[in-house]
């Protein structure tokens, strides 16, 4: 027996973004290994949410926007609190939306 699976293309809603600069140094609080290698610092953090809901991502974005990895959360604040402890990114610095 043989299925096709087939591809939805979903793009995420971004709720809100902050452009890192150079007082948001990595904490060493978390480390993020991508492809068995360390991550390098983003240039940028999104807030986003999946229409099919499941949570809210926090995006971590090199600089032409792509996005190196996330992690997922349960609320908005929740991603906002895991953005101030990797890089000391504070509530009032985040921009709404796209």
């Amino acid at each position: 027996m043989s299925y096709q699976i087939e591809q939805l293309s979903v793009t995420p809603r971004v709720l809100y973004r902050v452009r890192l600069g150079p007082r948001h140094r990595p904490t060493g609080g978390t480390r993020h290994v991508v492809a068995g290698q360390p991550m390098p610092p983003p240039s940028e953090l999104r807030i986003v949410e999946y229409e099919a809901g499941g949570g809210f991502y926090l995006f971590y974005c090199n600089d032409e926007g792509r996005e190196l990895t996330d992690t997922l959360h349960g609320s908005v604040d929740e991603a906002m609190a895991q953005a101030e402890f990797e890089f000391g990114v504070r509530r009032s610095e985040w921009s709404v939306g796209a």
